[in-house]
Formats: C-alpha cells, sequence, structure tokens
C-alpha cells in the first residue's frame, strides 16, 4: 500500500492521535534543556515593562531536533492503515509539522530564556508568549517572543531623603496591660470541690440516644469550658451550671437534622481558672528575680516594640516618597500575583466577619478593585526600587548576616539553627530567606541615610466633632 493512497484513507479515531501525540510532546518537553545554540537577532522594548525578542536557531539544530521528535512521534502515533510506529516519516511531517513545531518551540523556549536573563543580567517574569515561529525542515528557525523583564531603574534621591513621620508615644498603660495579659497566659484549671460556676470548666462523660435508644453520640473525659470546642450542644453547657463532681443528668437538645436526642451527663470534676498574683512568685517562676525585674525587662520590651513600629512607619514614609520620585512601569504579572495575595489576605478577614472585602473597607467593589490595584502597585514599585538600590550600592546578604539571622530565627522558634535551615530548605524557601536578610540590609541602610523628623500625631475627632461633620 503506497504511502499516497493511504494518506487519503486514514481516519483515525477522535481523540485518539492527539493523546499519543501530547503524551510524545510531553516527554519531549520534559526532557531538561540546559542549552539551546541561538542567536538573539533584534529587541524590542515594549509597555508595562514587556519586551519583544526575536531569536534565530541555526538550520541544522533547527532541523535535527525536529527529527528528533518526530521520531518520538513515529515509535509511538498509530494511523489507521498502519501499525504503530510504522505510520511513514514524511506522513507525519506533512500531517503534524505545525504541531511539532509549537511542540519544540515549548521546549527550547524556557532554556533560551534562561540563556537570555543570565546574559541580559536581568529578570523575567509571567509565562512567555511566543508570537510567531517560522522553521521548515533545512530553514533557519526564527521565533519571536514576548516577555516581561525586571524595568532597569536608576534610583534617585535616596542619598539624602527628609520624611516627617507621626511621633508613636507608648500608651501609659501599655506596661500594665502586658504585665496584666503575662497573668493569664500563666493561668491554669485547679480542680474544685463545689458547683460549677459559669466561667469554670467541667469534665464530663456523656452519651446521646435518639428516640429509640439508639447511642448517637459519646464521649469520654471532655473539657468543656466557655472558651472551649467541645461537641455538645448549649443546652448541655448550660445545664453543667449548678452541677457538682458525681452528679448525673438527662437533657434533651436539638441535632441538626431537626431530631431530638437525650443527653446523659455524668460530672467528674469541677475546675476553676486560677490566674496567678502578680507578684515576686509570679516573676520568679518566669526566670526574674523580682517583680521589679519583670516590671523593667517588659517595660524595655514595650519600648522597643513601639520604637519598632516607628520605624516601620519612618520606612514606610521613605519608601513612599521615593516610589512617587521614581517613575517607572511594573511588570503585569508580578503585579496580578500581589493583588491576589492582597484580596486573599482580605478573603481570610471575610471568613471571620462575615463582611465582604470592600464592606470591610468601607468601600463600594470598584473603589476596593482601584485599591487593591493602587495598593499592589506600590508595592511591586517598593520592592523593584529597594532592590535597585541595594544593587547600585552593592549591599548583599553575606554569609555571616544570614547566620546571625538565622541564629535569631531559631531563637525565636525555640529550635536549633540547622533544623531552622533545614526546614527552609525542604519547603524551597531558603533562598527567599538569603533575600529577606539582604532586604533587611537595604532598609537598614535607608533609614540610616534618611532625615527624618518626628512630629505630634494627629489628633483623632471626637464622636461630637465626626457626627457634626
Amino acid at each position: 500500500m503506497t504511502e499516497e493512497k493511504q494518506s487519503t484513507q486514514e481516519t483515525p479515531t477522535e481523540g485518539a492521535e492527539e493523546s499519543v501525540l501530547d503524551e510524545a510532546a510531553r516527554r519531549v518537553r520534559d526532557q531538561q534543556e540546559k542549552a539551546v545554540p541561538h542567536q538573539v537577532v533584534s529587541e524590542e522594548p515594549l509597555p508595562q515593562s514587556r519586551r519583544m525578542i526575536v531569536v534565530e536557531i541555526a538550520a541544522e539544530e533547527w532541523t535535527s531536533r525536529l527529527e528528533e521528535l518526530f521520531k518520538e512521534f513515529q515509535q509511538n502515533v498509530a494511523l489507521e492503515g498502519f501499525r504503530k510506529g510504522k505510520a511513514p516519516l514524511k506522513l507525519l511531517q506533512r500531517r503534524f509539522m505545525r504541531e511539532a513545531q509549537e511542540s519544540l518551540a515549548e521546549k527550547v523556549v524556557p532554556a533560551i530564556l534562561r540563556q537570555y536573563a543570565e546574559t541580559k543580567q536581568t529578570m523575567l517574569y509571567g509565562t512567555p508568549r511566543v508570537h510567531e515561529i517560522v522553521g521548515e525542515p533545512g530553514q533557519t528557525a526564527r521565533l519571536k517572543i514576548e516577555v516581561e523583564v525586571k524595568p532597569e531603574i536608576d534610583p534617585k534621591g535616596y542619598e539624602s531623603i527628609a520624611v516627617e513621620v507621626e511621633d508613636i508615644p507608648m500608651p501609659p498603660d501599655m506596661v500594665e496591660r502586658e504585665l496584666e495579659a503575662l497573668r493569664y497566659r500563666s493561668a491554669f484549671f485547679e480542680e474544685v470541690d463545689r458547683p460549677a460556676e459559669a466561667n469554670d470548666g467541667v469534665v464530663v462523660d456523656y452519651k446521646a440516644v435518639n428516640a429509640k435508644g439508639q447511642t448517637v453520640d459519646q464521649g469520654t473525659d471532655v473539657f468543656v469550658h466557655a472558651e472551649s470546642n467541645a461537641p455538645v450542644p448549649d443546652e448541655v453547657r448550660a445545664a453543667l451550671v449548678g452541677k457538682k463532681a458525681g452528679d448525673e443528668f438527662e437533657v434533651e437538645a436539638p441535632r441538626a437534622d431537626g431530631t431530638k436526642v437525650k443527653y446523659i451527663v455524668n460530672v467528674k470534676a469541677v475546675k476553676q481558672l486560677r490566674v496567678p498574683e502578680l507578684d515576686d512568685e509570679f516573676a520568679k517562676d518566669l526566670g526574674y528575680e523580682s517583680l521589679a525585674k519583670l516590671r523593667e525587662a517588659t517595660e524595655d520590651m514595650c519600648r522597643k516594640r513601639i520604637e519598632a513600629e516607628k520605624m516601620d512607619s519612618a520606612f514606610d514614609a521613605i519608601v513612599k516618597k521615593l516610589t512617587d520620585a521614581n517613575d517607572f512601569e511594573v511588570p503585569p504579572s508580578l503585579q496580578a500575583q500581589v493583588e491576589r495575595d492582597l484580596m486573599h489576605r482580605d478573603l481570610r478577614f471575610m471568613y471571620a466577619t462575615g463582611r465582604l472585602p470592600w464592606q470591610l473597607r468601607g468601600q463600594t467593589r470598584e473603589e476596593y478593585r482601584l485599591a487593591i490595584e493602587r495598593d499592589a502597585n506600590l508595592r511591586v514599585k517598593g520592592y523593584l526600587l529597594l532592590d535597585a538600590i541595594g544593587t547600585k550600592e552593592n549591599i548583599e546578604a553575606t554569609p555571616e548576616d544570614v547566620d546571625a539571622a538565622l541564629k535569631a530565627r531559631a531563637e525565636a522558634e525555640g529550635r536549633k539553627p540547622l533544623a531552622v535551615r533545614a526546614a527552609l530548605e525542604k519547603a524551597r524557601q531558603w533562598d527567599s530567606f538569603v533575600e529577606e536578610v539582604r532586604f533587611d540590609k537595604i532598609r537598614e541602610y535607608l533609614l540610616k541615610k534618611a532625615q527624618i523628623s518626628w512630629v505630634p500625631p494627629k489628633q483623632q475627632p471626637t464622636a461630637t466633632e465626626q457626627s457634626e461633620s
């Protein structure tokens, strides 16, 4: 049977031929390309930090890769009238040349762009778009690729920037509030021999039975407290008030399906929340010589927290002023990612409050969308600008910087530095951690360079003033 005659008769089963081709193309794409011989013949800047590059691949290189791809197709494709792996190569080339070119481009473009980014010492964002593929066998292939690139920024005005920042005074009751919080974090439940009160915890065994006497739920040594997630209904919780250890009672309660069940509850213990007194003994339990030393350490911690808040406010003001003074376009995919992150953050608040994100901000849906877009743009510009300043000033995270940051994080988490590093590397977050250390150094550099004027905080309008306005 001749090739020409067969090519007019075959009608492959719907989807089968395509799936085999997809599988073959996938195997070829999965092969790691370390380098692809090519030449960048032109570059054209586009709006929004994009760039159109045209690359050429020599005819012999492109042709050999096409032949390799078609051999892969030939081994796995089964056309009607031919046994698997026996379809003529020329027939496959005539029929699937366009698909083969696209598959080959999909394979080589990532390697080409990696080489491009290394040569240009830049970073590419998002997914590249291949606009044009010209490359028949025996001809030089030409690929037209659109990419998003890190904008080339020459930062200005950061050497002597001046900002005014609202001062943040330490609230006069901050230390006492922190000490009170310490007391409640150290509180514990202690068993008492008396009837339960509303704020007590109660340990119970229970069994829930339906109208037929069948057990539908039960629990042993369940701790029930106002702030616990014990799996008992409100009717049981309410009935526990006034009960003491050894009491047994029954109470009816509805289930989710509307049917009622009877809860048989046995009270095993009543426990009272004990909050330690704020005295020398409490301070010693926390590792301090006396209450005076604990108060001194707490005051120092409060002052450091306020100082950190002030530096955060100052840094935000510096970045805002720098982004206003340095105008450049940001890569769309980078901004889109930050917009998604911001909206996901707001969605978490929505789930907690039941209010829509724009309601949380007191905005309409459109105002919310525009605000998210502005916030994301400012964050991306700030990130790129700080990176450019770090590059211009040769600010890098040295091994000593990274070790110090790792040690500090390990101490905060109560773990060993080696364990923290292993966890970061396992989660593929080590490079991000090192980059954070570098950005902390850039932040410190800008704060030291800046002239920060602390101004009194603005007076918040009273309720009467708000109503009058």
